[in-house]
């Protein structure tokens, strides 16, 4: 391989080698908001509570329990709340606010009162948790390894009680009981397990763990039979193998003809013929009943998505109120067609279309522009660090951002998950992980010191004027 150097912006955007990177700086004090942060995602994202339902049968309310904690925690603890107020916080208060002006215009207004009041909150709070609570470099990079670990843990009950369903791979109850959000949580989480295997030490449980998950991740998302997540995992590995250097394209190469192999092994004949569905002429004669379920299937979804985009034209503005679409469509079909359908009361699959056509045009622009805000950290961030090899970490970390908003937006094209936690939870990650780079460039540059975890009130904290000289603090401390 040449020893010529990579031009500096290819660097930025080149795969990390696999090798141990330790904290770019001394880690920051933790505080309690920190702990009380990662398990509230760990719970969350893990679906902890609905795995222990199925398990046990018990219904406990642990994540908005440990939500209400952690945000007082933050609150009172030291977390900076301003990061709220960051480009990427204020998109998302801008989306709640235009949320709430749409109520009064909704369909149904007690029902997307209720959305919001069910689903957009928590989403929202998890966004404000991570932004305040998670601090410093270190703090990030940990926070990263509890989403791997949450996701590892979904693999980990997928291979022990998932089932078979329908020819599809989900388990038996609650939001990973659909297939297509199985494969999604998975795709999402697996680049924080690959960034657990590329910087945690050889010898390490953590990597371990880690490493059997991005190996069985994939299989398991080709045993779902969802479609949408077999093109996000296509893209999601052509913009990882494309960058790295011909060595490790050869290892990546052969690792994933094996697993696709192992996959198509593993896979049911009914999501394999899912698949098929995707390069061939719906009118042949001899489809199979799988085959054929699954093109009826993609008919349904398309009268779904075309009746989103005629309610989007007959309310630009307002919408048809957040949560709304299916009540809105059952009416609207009632109306055009003059008969009640059943497929009118589906979502849209397709959480784009849910936004324009449930919170208006406008509501599509604020969401979509917070989210090319947080593509824009995972791009900036690595190149703004090149040339620091202190912040080596930068890199892997901005990657497996990267792929899982890659992830989160392909998938998001077949879903409906507007309102869900799933971005907004790598919102929040976006926004500690610019503001703990940018803390660590200013202070490289003598222009700011790191961040030190929670800071004492500004009235005891000495002010130097430009003469040099410590003003006396106001508690009574001599000049």
């Amino acid at each position: 391989m040449s020893n010529r150097p990579m031009p500096r912006g290819a660097a930025a955007y080149a795969a990390p080698p696999a090798v141990f990177i330790p904290p770019a700086v001394k880690s920051t004090p933790v505080h309690p908001a920190f702990y009380l942060t990662v398990a509230f995602v760990f719970v969350v994202y893990a679906r902890f509570p609905e795995i222990l339902d199925m398990l046990t049968g018990s219904v406990l309310h642990m994540a908005r329990v440990l939500m209400v904690l952690a945000f007082v925690s933050a609150v009172l603890f030291g977390g900076s709340m301003r990061a709220v107020f960051s480009k990427i916080g204020i998109g998302m208060l801008v989306f709640t606010a235009w949320m709430c002006v749409c109520v009064p215009f909704s369909v149904w207004r007690g029902g997307s009162a209720r959305a919001i009041r069910d689903y957009w909150i928590l989403s929202l709070f998890s966004f404000v948790i991570i932004a305040a609570s998670v601090q410093g470099l270190d703090q990030c990079r940990r926070m990263m390894y509890t989403l791997g670990a949450a996701t590892a843990f979904i693999e980990l009950f997928t291979i022990l009680i998932g089932r078979v369903q329908a020819g599809r791979m989900a388990l038996l109850g609650g939001t990973l009981g659909n297939a297509n959000y199985l494969a999604m949580m998975l795709l999402m989480g697996v680049p924080f397990c690959l960034l657990a295997v590329r910087t945690k030490p050889p010898v390490s449980l953590l990597r371990l763990v880690n490493l059997l998950a991005v190996l069985a991740i994939p299989v398991s998302v080709a045993g779902t039979g969802s479609r949408g997540a077999l093109v996000a995992l296509g893209l999601m590995f052509l913009l990882y193998f494309i960058p790295l250097p011909p060595s490790q394209k050869l290892v990546s190469a052969i690792v994933a003809l094996i697993l696709a192999v192992v996959a198509i092994t593993w896979s049911a004949r009914s999501a394999l013929d899912r698949y098929k569905t995707m390069f061939i002429d719906s009118g042949d004669v001899h489809l199979t009943d799988s085959e054929r379920s699954a093109i009826d299937s993609s008919g349904l979804r398309k009268q779904l998505l075309l009746s989103s985009l005629e309610l989007t034209l007959q309310h630009p503005l307002m919408g048809v109120g957040p949560g709304m679409f299916a009540v809105a469509n059952a009416d609207y079909t009632q109306e055009t067609k003059g008969q009640p359908s059943w497929n009118a009361w589906h979502e849209t699959h397709n959480t784009f279309t849910q936004l324009s056509c449930e919170d208006g045009l406008p509501g599509l622009f604020f969401y979509c522009v917070t989210l090319l805000l947080c593509f824009r950290v995972s791009f900036v961030l690595p190149r703004r660090a090149a040339d620091n090899p202190a912040l080596s970490a930068v890199g892997p970390m901005a990657l497996s951002l990267r792929l899982s908003l890659i992830a989160f937006t392909v998938t998001a094209l077949f879903t409906s998950n507007a309102y869900a936690y799933y971005f907004p939870m790598l919102a929040g990650v976006c926004v500690a992980f610019e503001r703990a780079v940018t803390t660590e460039l200013a202070a490289a540059a003598g222009g700011a010191k790191p961040e030190t975890g929670p800071q004492p009130p500004a009235w005891t904290r000495v002010r130097m004027p430009r003469n040099g000289n410590a003003v006396a603090r106001k508690n009574g401390a001599p000049r």
